[in-house]
C-alpha cells in the first residue's frame, strides 16, 4: 500500500488500549453449552439446535458441515431479528436498522429509526446557536446514527427530539458538519474534546464498549470513519470546505487523505506476511484493533468516500490496494483470531477448548461481516474490479463466512445470555446488524433500497 508521509505522533500519544488483547476484561472463559461446538472438531454436539447442520439446509463435505449462502441469510436475519427486539438498546436497534432498513420495527411494531430519534438525542448552544446530536453513550460512535440514517434513506423531515425540543434530520446533518473538529495536519489534536460532549460518556464507555476510556486516537480509530461517511454523502467532492460552529474551516478532502494515509502506514505492518499467506503477524494486529472492529469501519469509510466523488489524491488506486489487501486479510485475520484465542486459553489450562469458542466465533462474524460489507459495497458501486486471484481470495472467505453464521445460529443463546452476560450477546447482534447487510447488498433486499 501507498506509503505517504504522515506527520509524526508525540511520543505520549503511543496508544494502548485493552481493545489490543482479545476481550480484555474477559480473560476467564466462561461455559456456554454441553460440549463443544461439533463443527470445530471439538466433540459434543450439544452447543448445536437440529436443522442447521447435517440436514437439507446444508451439506457434509470431508467430515465437516457446509453452509450455503441461502442458510446464512435465514440465519442472520432470524438473529438480528429475534435479539434485536429482545435487547432493545440503542446499539443493537441501530444496527437492526442497518440490517433491515429504515422500516425495522420494535416488537410493538413501532420503528426503531422513531424510537432512536425521540429518545438519544440531546443539544447545545454554540455562539447563540442550538445544534443537536446524539449522545455518544448511545451512539458510542460520533456520526454513526446520522450516516445510518442517510445511507438507509431516511426523509431528512424525521423528526428528531431533543430535551423537548423539535428538530429534523436536516437539523442534524447540519449539526454534525457543525460540530466536527478535524486538523488533517495533526488527527490527534482535538482528542482531549471528544469526550466533552456527553457528560456520561468515560462512566459509560466501558459498559458499553468493554473498553477503558482513553481519548488517545480516539478521533482516528473510534469516529472519523463514520464522519467520512456522512460528511461524503452531505458535502460531495467540489463542495467540501465548510466552516464550523467554532469558526475553523473543515477541508474535508485533506481529512480523507490524512486519514487514509494513517490506515496505509498502519496496513503496511501487515502487507508482507497476509500477501505471503501467513496469519496477520503481532504487530499488525496490535496497531489494527486500536480502530474500531478491526479497522473495517476504516476501509468503508474510504470506499463511501470514492463513492461521492473524492477521487484527489489518488484515492481510486490507494482503495483497490486497501481492497487487494482486504483479500489476503479474510484469511490472515481470521487465522490470527484463532491463535489470539488459543494463546489467551493456554493461559488458563483450566478452561476447556469449547470454552473459547464462543468469543473466537464473534470475532470472526464481526470480521467476516464488516469485510463482506466493504467487499460487496465496493461491487456495488463498482468501486473496485477485483482480479481473478482476489476473487477466489474473497469466495474463500465466504465460505468461512457462511459457516460462522451458522454456527452462531445454532449457538445455545440462552446460555450464551445468563453465563457470558447481555454484553457479550448485544456485541454479537452488533456484529450480525453488518453481516446482514453485507449479505444484502448486491441483491433485492438491499437495506438501502427498501421504500
Amino acid at each position: 500500500m501507498s506509503k505517504k508521509k504522515i506527520s509524526q505522533k508525540p511520543g505520549s500519544q503511543k496508544r494502548k488500549r485493552a481493545e489490543a488483547q482479545p476481550d480484555a476484561g474477559r480473560r476467564k472463559f466462561i461455559w456456554i453449552g454441553a460440549g463443544a461446538l461439533a463443527a470445530a472438531g471439538l466433540g459434543a454436539t450439544g452447543a448445536y439446535k437440529a436443522g442447521w447442520f447435517g440436514t437439507a439446509q446444508s451439506t457434509k463435505q470431508s467430515g465437516g458441515a457446509i453452509a450455503d449462502y441461502q442458510t446464512a441469510l435465514v440465519a442472520v436475519n432470524e438473529m438480528l431479528q429475534q435479539h434485536a427486539r429482545e435487547i432493545g438498546n440503542a446499539s443493537v436497534l441501530i444496527h437492526a436498522v442497518r440490517g433491515f432498513g429504515k422500516n425495522f420495527t420494535l416488537a410493538d411494531g413501532s420503528k426503531a429509526v422513531d424510537h432512536l430519534c425521540s429518545r438519544y438525542a440531546t443539544d447545545k448552544e454554540i455562539s447563540g446557536k442550538r445544534y443537536v446530536y446524539f449522545l455518544r453513550s448511545a451512539e458510542v460512535h460520533e456520526n454513526s446514527f446520522l450516516k445510518t440514517f442517510l445511507e438507509a434513506g431516511v426523509s431528512f423531515d424525521q423528526p428528531v427530539t431533543a430535551g423537548g425540543r423539535k428538530y429534523t434530520l436536516r437539523d442534524l446533518a447540519e449539526s454534525g458538519k457543525a460540530l466536527f473538529r478535524c486538523d488533517p495536519k495533526d488527527l490527534f489534536k482535538y482528542d482531549d474534546i471528544q469526550f466533552r460532549y456527553d457528560p456520561t460518556f468515560k462512566e459509560n464507555r466501558q459498559t458499553v464498549t468493554g473498553q477503558a476510556a482513553d481519548s488517545r486516537g480516539e478521533l482516528l480509530h473510534e469516529h472519523l470513519p463514520w464522519g467520512l461517511i456522512a460528511f461524503s454523502t452531505l458535502a460531495p467532492a467540489g463542495k467540501s470546505s465548510w466552516t464550523n460552529a467554532y469558526g475553523e474551516t473543515i477541508n474535508l478532502e485533506a481529512v480523507i487523505d490524512r486519514a487514509m494515509a494513517e490506515y496505509e502506514s498502519t496496513c503496511a505492518l501487515g502487507e508482507q506476511s497476509l500477501m505471503s499467506g501467513e496469519p496477520a503477524p503481532k504487530n499488525f494486529r496490535d496497531e489494527i484493533k486500536k480502530y474500531s472492529c478491526f479497522g473495517l469501519h476504516s476501509v468503508y469509510g474510504f470506499l463511501s468516500c470514492v463513492k461521492n466523488g473524492y477521487t484527489g489524491d489518488g484515492m481510486p488506486d490507494r482503495v483497490k490496494q486497501m481492497m487487494d489487501l482486504l483479500s489476503y486479510r479474510l484469511k490472515g485475520d481470521a487465522e490470527a483470531i484463532d491463535q489470539e484465542y488459543a494463546q489467551a486459553a493456554a493461559q488458563d489450562r483450566a478452561t476447556p477448548p469449547h470454552l473459547v469458542e464462543a468469543f473466537k466465533l464473534r470475532a470472526r462474524v464481526k470480521l467476516f461481516g464488516h469485510a463482506f460489507e466493504a467487499i460487496n459495497y465496493a461491487r456495488l458501486h463498482k468501486l473496485v474490479t477485483f482480479t481473478p486471484a482476489e476473487e477466489h481470495r474473497i469466495r474463500d472467505g465466504e465460505q468461512a463466512f457462511y459457516d460462522s453464521l451458522v454456527k452462531m445460529r445454532a449457538a445455545d443463546w440462552e446460555m450464551l445470555r445468563k453465563t457470558l452476560g447481555e454484553k457479550f450477546v448485544s456485541d454479537i447482534v452488533i456484529a450480525l446488524g453488518h453481516a446482514a447487510r453485507a449479505m444484502k447488498l448486491l441483491t433485492t433486499q438491499n437495506p438501502d433500497t427498501i421504500a
